[in-house]
């Protein structure tokens, strides 16, 4: 069985003082910065957890973070099997915007 990997996006607040995470580029940024792209090939589940100080991720910023895996992974059922969110319920509200977002766009993700 594969061990569950884990993804703190609280690396990406610079201790707290960052609330929002917002921005396609900074989001393409980080995405780089966690390994996405490596974790996206491996087998097993990967626990994204988002501090409780964070009030938002913006569709933008979950699109240059997360784009790239929806494409990998060839969709939006097998990203949700891969990726498992622990977040506040008003930030799972702009996680599924930005799942939303990035499955309905007829334009390049990335």
């Amino acid at each position: 069985m594969a061990t569950l990997e884990k993804v703190d996006l609280g690396i990406l607040t610079k201790g707290g003082r960052i609330r929002n995470l917002s921005g396609k580029e900074r989001g393409v940024a980080a995405r780089a910065e966690l390994g996405l792209d490596n974790l996206d090939k491996g087998g097993g589940p990967v626990e994204v957890i988002v501090p409780e100080y964070v009030d938002a991720i913006s569709p933008s910023y979950f699109q240059g973070l997360f784009s790239q895996s929806l494409v990998t992974l060839h969709g939006k059922r097998e990203f949700l099997a891969k990726y498992h969110f622990k977040a506040s319920p008003q930030v799972m509200q702009w996680i599924e915007i930005g799942i939303r977002n990035a499955t309905s766009s007829r334009a390049p993700l990335i």
